[in-house]
């Protein structure tokens, strides 16, 4: 940190008093002439300083609304992925219902129409020779029928449960990328966290730097005029602002 600059050595020389007939206009004319020889002496010290703060203070507030937005974003996103999935599941299982009770009633209505022939066929042989029942023809070609049935049914049976679980493996899969969104989502957010602490660290370390610039340039200006009193150098280092009744209730809340 800069030490203070050093005050300048003036030669005092015991002023006479034809060269002041107005005694009360000495510490004018001094004073005046000091700015006109030390300008740099009377820019406020902490303007520089405050302007850091604000800066750093815009950029957390603005990474602060980047970081919501984001957030935001990414919920909605998963919930559109989520309804996507459950309304693409719900199809696929009406599909492969609708397919299995269509192909088993084309399959019922072909073995029926197979078993007409084969009785239209073999009525003949079988009035002639009176050895076979009608009605037990009827009954096995009914069995027949139903163990075609159930052959297929069992078959949409299976292709139905694939696709399920066809449909289940691409909802895990969505959610397991989902999830990784979510951990990479979780690792920026604790890398904004750090950056606030790290920016709040250059926040003390500026008030600290900024209160030892103060005070040492009030040393520099009571060594240089002593013979101001208390509120007469307010010209050269003004008292320092309270802090705005908002940014007290900002902060409070950043600490919830």
């Amino acid at each position: 940190m800069s030490s203070a600059p050093e005050p300048p050595t003036l030669k005092k020389e015991s002023p006479k008093e034809k060269d002041f007939p107005n005694p009360g206009l000495r510490g004018v004319r001094t004073t005046t002439l000091f700015r006109a020889v030390n300008p740099e002496l009377f820019i406020k010290p902490d303007m520089e300083a405050k302007t850091k703060t604000e800066m750093f203070r815009n950029m957390s507030d603005e990474m602060k609304r980047e970081n919501m937005a984001a957030e935001q974003r990414m919920v909605h996103r998963i919930q559109r992925i989520m309804m996507e999935c459950h309304r693409e599941k719900m199809e696929a299982v009406e599909k492969a219902r609708e397919e299995e009770r269509q192909i088993a009633q084309d399959l019922l209505e072909a073995q029926r129409s197979k078993a007409m022939e084969e009785l239209v066929s073999t009525g003949a042989s079988i009035i002639k020779d009176q050895r076979m029942n009608f009605n037990q023809i009827i009954r096995e070609k009914e069995h027949e029928m139903n163990i075609y049935y159930g052959i297929a049914q069992k078959q949409k049976q299976e292709e139905a449960q694939e696709v399920l679980q066809e449909a289940e493996k691409t909802h895990q899969a969505t959610l397991g990328n989902v999830m990784d969104k979510l951990v990479n989502t979780q690792g920026e957010l604790l890398s904004t966290v750090n950056q606030l602490g790290i920016m709040t660290n250059w926040k003390d370390f500026l008030e600290e730097e900024l209160q030892e610039t103060r005070a040492a340039f009030q040393k520099y200006i009571d060594y240089t005029f002593p013979q101001l009193s208390p509120g007469q150098a307010d010209f050269i280092m003004p008292e320092r602002r309270k802090t705005p009744s908002n940014l007290l209730m900002d902060n409070e809340a950043t600490l919830e």
